[in-house]
């Protein structure tokens, strides 16, 4: 070995290196030492890949790859060692070759023979972009190289892929983040490529949430004792299972039915942009965006699946016992997301695109219980049809909201419950959450009524599970609701429609554990304003195009290895919102009909085989069963999915045939894609964690804009779809062929028998209370 160790020495061809050797040779001349070192790296490291969708969908420059890297100023008085690592992190090969002078000895040769070989083991086909560039004499020139791209999907053009490869290599590397930060602050935004792509930077500590002083009525407070449930962690049973003793007023364990509560007594909804209170307001403080709590929701969760890079969720807090395999939010919440920016008066309004919204009974019950929470037994009765002493729309108290900005932002969010012993405000929101079964099958929801809630741990009937399904599909939608009310957290009453079970008080920062995988709120509330910052934003690009008039936007961040956000946005008028809007209307009323005047209908003979449809889940609060005093969000929480990926391909943009197009691609669009890059105290980072208050979130996003119209309709569309296939079921689709619902309402059957035993034993032995 050492006799071949040195022939090598001397004959470096002969196949055989000693690498000592060579280490001492080729360490003399550091110009070569960084193409040596990346040679001797056996294991290739695979290049992080991004949405294929939006690097086929973007038009190239002319004379630029797609993986080729732009030359930067004072790149030939880089440090070999960092520009070594520059290139081991990228994952590619070193092929460079030191043309301009022949170097005397076998070094040179010996390098390029091991870079070869490198080459081959990751086999990657590199190729020598030559250009220009000042060299001092007696130094070698320095050479760009070139970096294979991945090979295109089938039938995807490749336009626009440069502009987010340009974007991404443009960005400063960690390691010269302290020589490039200085220009990067002097200039915040800058735009490039004909403005095809748009670049800046957005800083937490630059950000804040500016509250609002508007006086309103009282806010209510909790009734028949329910407060303690405010000062202790986990659930109060409504009734000890074991003692069979209640903690609260038995009257809470029948809830009054949906057709013997008069809702024509309780305050209208009121939407964004027929709020002219809220419109005045935002006049008034020069604000450019309104918007509610319910109508933001959905677009700032995928804010959250970007800005974190799709953190997984914490479900340390159920037990090791429960045994459910999904960890991740459920199919409906990562849907696309629309809304609609409504101009009127120099002010866009943002209200929840109901295309696909339908009625269930927990939107009506939602807003009973309510009532039923902050209100004595006697005035409650006072809302009862049959009540001699009903209660007038006249005597209703007004609403009450909380009103904040952020940035362009006004946000107004309404406010359900108070107590002023709690932190900050002292407000929190009021959700009533159904139990799986029903949430399950709103459509045959009195297939579910006999499902209970007998334990506190265990997969099924337990508050456990509640809780579970509750961290996947609700508790990002809490958290943003909380933050924009400036709220401290939420009370849940857990029930089957007939009866409640139990409540529990979730604070703000129990769900950013679950959540952002801290107690510390100071991780959610960055993110938050980051969010609507980056919101902000990307509505001044549109609205820039499309300046005064009405828009309606669709948002998706696409589950990929890179997050990467869609952003599209079309011109409407006022007609084509209401078509929108109301599309469903008739549906709709008839199933409201149905749910609250029964006795009316079957008298009449309208209500025999009326079987209109109630799709599962119309709206987030009605589907998850929470109070719907801000309805129109998304829809039902809850449903056996248990993977990662979407199902089907239906971004697949080169299956879109441009005459099945709703709208022809000739129609003006605004489209664009988005990433961003995280910084915490000035490092990159996949996303923060352990974030406090005195660290420093930065993030560089950058916003790729899409030149190609018919690409641009072509990935619309296919966006629509999955939004479509998410939040609509097909009428088929019904239970028989359901194993899951057909478990469910097996358990359903026998828990209304476990639950007549039990009405028996409590006959026999009496009601006992605390």
């Amino acid at each position: 070995m050492l006799r071949r160790s040195l022939r090598s020495v001397t004959r470096p061809t002969g196949g055989f290196v000693c690498l000592s050797c060579l280490v001492a040779e080729v360490g003399l001349r550091p110009h070569a030492a960084p193409s040596f070192r990346r040679s001797l790296t056996t294991a290739p490291v695979n290049a992080e890949s991004t949405n294929p969708s939006v690097i086929a969908n973007i038009s190239l420059r002319q004379g630029q790859g797609i993986g080729q890297i732009p030359a930067s100023p004072g790149s030939g008085n880089k440090k070999p060692k960092k520009k070594a690592n520059k290139q081991k992190k990228s994952g590619k090969a070193d092929n460079d070759k030191e043309p301009g002078r022949a170097n005397s000895g076998t070094g040179q040769n010996v390098t390029r023979k091991i870079a070869s070989k490198s080459v081959k083991k990751e086999g990657a086909h590199t190729t020598a972009a030559k250009s220009k560039t000042n060299t001092s004499p007696g130094r070698p020139k320095q050479q760009h190289r070139t970096y294979p791209p991945p090979p295109p999907p089938p039938r995807l053009s490749r336009q626009d892929g440069a502009s987010i490869q340009h974007s991404r290599h443009n960005r400063p590397a960690a390691r010269d983040s302290s020589a490039q930060r200085p220009v990067q602050k002097q200039r915040e935004e800058q735009t490039s490529a004909g403005k095809r792509t748009h670049s800046g930077i957005l800083e937490s500590t630059s950000l804040s949430l500016v509250p609002l002083s508007i006086e309103g009525a009282p806010v209510p407070r909790l009734s028949y004792g329910l407060e303690r449930a405010l000062f202790n962690p986990g659930v109060y049973h409504l009734q000890d299972p074991r003692t069979r003793v209640y903690n609260f007023d038995p009257y809470l364990g029948s809830i009054m039915p949906v057709k013997e509560f008069d809702f024509s007594a309780l305050n209208e909804y009121i939407t964004s942009s027929r709020d002219d209170g809220l419109r005045e307001l935002a006049i008034r403080h020069g604000k450019k965006y309104i918007g509610s709590s319910s109508s933001m929701t959905s677009v700032l969760s995928h804010f959250h699946y970007l800005l974190s890079a799709w953190r997984p969720l914490n479900t340390s807090l159920v037990s090791q016992g429960f045994s459910d395999s999904a960890r991740n939010f459920t199919r409906i919440l990562r849907a696309p997301s629309a809304v609609f920016l409504r101009y009127k008066d120099g002010v866009y309004a943002i209200d929840a695109d109901k295309e696909f919204d339908n009625a269930n009974i927990l939107m009506n019950l939602g807003k009973s219980m309510e009532k039923l929470l902050t209100m004595p037994t006697e005035e409650f009765e006072r809302y009862r049809r049959s009540s001699t002493d009903k209660v007038t729309p006249d005597a209703v108290t007004p609403e009450t909201y909380h009103y904040t900005t952020c940035g362009n932002f006004l946000m107004r969010a309404q406010l359900d419950a108070h107590d002023p012993r709690l932190p900050g405000t002292g407000m929190f929101d009021l959700k009533t959450r159904a139990v799986v079964s029903i949430r399950m099958n709103t459509k045959h929801y009195d297939r579910g009524l006999g499902y209970q809630i007998k334990d506190r741990f265990g997969k099924w009937e337990s508050f456990e599970r509640e809780y579970f399904d509750m961290i996947r599909a609700a508790f990002l939608k809490y958290s943003l609701q909380v933050r924009v009310g400036r709220m401290d957290g939420i009370f849940v009453a857990f029930h089957n429609i007939e009866r409640i079970f139990g409540f529990q008080y979730v604070s703000l920062p129990e769900m950013d554990l679950a959540l952002h995988g801290q107690t510390d709120i100071a991780l959610g509330d960055a993110e938050f304003q980051l969010s609507v910052s980056l919101w902000d934003k990307v509505l001044a690009k549109a609205t820039e195009k499309f300046p005064n008039q009405s828009l309606r936007f669709h948002f998706e961040t696409r589950e990929t290895q890179i997050p990467c956000m869609y952003v599209f946005a079309e011109p409407v008028t006022e007609e084509q919102i209401d078509e929108i809007q109301n599309r469903n209307k008739a549906e709709i009323e008839a199933v409201q009909k149905k749910l609250l005047f029964p006795d009316e209908l079957e008298q009449a003979g309208e209500l025999e085989g009326g079987n209109t449809t109630v799709e599962e889940g119309t709206s987030l609060q009605a589907a998850s069963s929470e109070t719907i005093t801000e309805p129109g969000v998304s829809q039902s929480d809850s449903e056996p999915d248990v993977t990662n990926s979407e199902e089907g391909s239906a971004d697949a943009a080169a299956d879109v045939d441009f005459d099945d197009l709703e709208d022809p691609p000739t129609k003006p669009i605004f489209a664009m894609a988005i990433t961003i890059q995280n910084r915490v105290n000035g490092k990159p980072v996949e996303r923060p964690n352990s974030f406090t208050s005195k660290d420093k979130w930065d993030v560089e996003y950058t916003f790729t804009m899409f030149n190609n119209p018919e690409r641009a309709w072509a990935i619309y569309s296919a966006c629509q779809r999955r939004r479509e296939l998410s939040l609509s079921f097909d009428d088929d689709e019904t239970i028989e062929d359901n194993a899951y619902q057909l478990l469910l309402q097996k358990i359903s059957e026998q828990g209304r028998a476990w639950r007549k035993r039990q009405d028996r034993i409590e006959e026999e032995t009496g009601t006992i209370v605390l």
